[in-house]
């Protein structure tokens, strides 16, 4: 893929490594092979992360990665100038070049999460009686489904619990809000008109079980599948 064909963003990553590669070469020896090595592996994997998710359906992850390698990029490069590695004038041309890749990335994992949230918040299959007459989701808690997750909840009180109903993935009120922050999905009232207490839910399609499982370890949570 010649230069030209880079889309914005992931050119300005690669004019971001080039600077970067100028200015390490400056640092003394022992610095290149230190500091310097870890703030050219961090261009790199920005790089990288930018030019891989650019040709995935699902990005949303690589996006959040390369968003945490450029955070890192910055915390090294603000060192290297403490240190005296880094002149004030590569310092100012170097981070101008990343606030300008951090603005597009920013915008592009917005526009990404915005879309993977309209398309996962799927809520899952449940039996005709909990399904209002408009076609809506409600439950109440007798039903089949919030029967069956606080039964599993008590049995498993530290864990997220997520209920798998046909091709659907759904879990209840606080593990619901969790799941809403750290996977971003939309938290809805899915309580019918006969509930007096909200009934807050999130779900997605299994097919993504495997992922969100993985993301939830990544972030502490753990969670029993039911």
């Amino acid at each position: 893929m010649a230069a030209a064909d880079l889309i914005p963003v992931v050119q300005r990553s690669y004019d971001l490594c080039t600077a970067v590669y100028e200015h390490v070469n400056r640092f003394t020896r022992i610095q290149r092979g230190l500091l310097g090595k870890v703030i050219i592996e961090d261009a790199l994997q920005l790089l990288v992360g930018l030019t891989v998710a650019n040709r995935q359906a699902d990005k949303v992850e690589r996006l959040s990665e390369a968003s945490g390698r450029l955070d890192a990029l910055r915390i090294t490069l603000r060192l290297s100038k403490r240190l005296g590695f880094l002149s004030n004038g590569g310092y100012q041309q170097v981070t101008e070049t990343a606030d300008e890749v951090g603005r597009m990335l920013g915008g592009w994992l917005k526009y990404e999460t915005d879309s993977s949230r309209k398309s996962e918040t799927v809520p899952a299959a449940i039996s005709p009686a909990e399904r209002k007459r408009t076609g809506g989701v409600r439950y109440t808690m007798t039903s089949p489904t919030i029967e069956r997750y606080l039964r599993a909840k008590l049995e498993h009180p530290g864990e997220i619990v997520l209920v798998t109903v046909g091709a659907f993935c759904q879990t209840f009120f606080e593990d619901a809000v969790t799941c809403g922050q750290l996977l971003r999905f939309a938290v809805r009232n899915l309580a019918a008109d006969s509930e007096p207490e909200k009934i807050l839910a999130c779900g997605f399609p299994r097919v993504r079980l495997k992922r969100y499982l993985e993301l939830l370890r990544r972030a502490g949570r753990p969670a029993h599948v039911e």
